[in-house]
């Protein structure tokens, strides 16, 4: 008996490589949200949407902005990444943005 291989339902309007299109208010569920610069990346956690994404990575920046100026030497994110969960299961780069 031969099964089939069920393939995920993807709408007309989906995001490349998720089964729904994904806009700035969309549940992701668990996406996780990435600092990139200097050659280096950091996670800083697990965000809802890509939002609240925007909001953390505001925060981070101003706690960067605040060490710097303390004498600190912290890294200088060129740009902030979100990751989601795409149609095979497997995590995928969703969103890059920068402040």
């Amino acid at each position: 008996m031969k099964h089939a291989i069920k393939t995920p339902k993807t709408y007309r309007n989906a995001t490349p490589g998720f089964a729904i299109e994904i806009t700035d208010d969309t549940e992701l569920g668990s996406g996780i949200l990435i600092a990139v610069g200097d050659g280096r990346y950091q996670p800083l956690g697990v965000v809802i949407s890509i939002n609240e994404a925007r909001e953390v990575a505001d925060d981070d920046l101003r706690r960067r902005m605040r060490e710097l100026e303390a004498g600190g030497e912290p890294m200088c994110p060129e740009s902030y990444v979100v990751w989601a969960m795409g149609l095979e299961g497997e995590y995928r780069e969703l969103k890059r943005f920068r402040l």
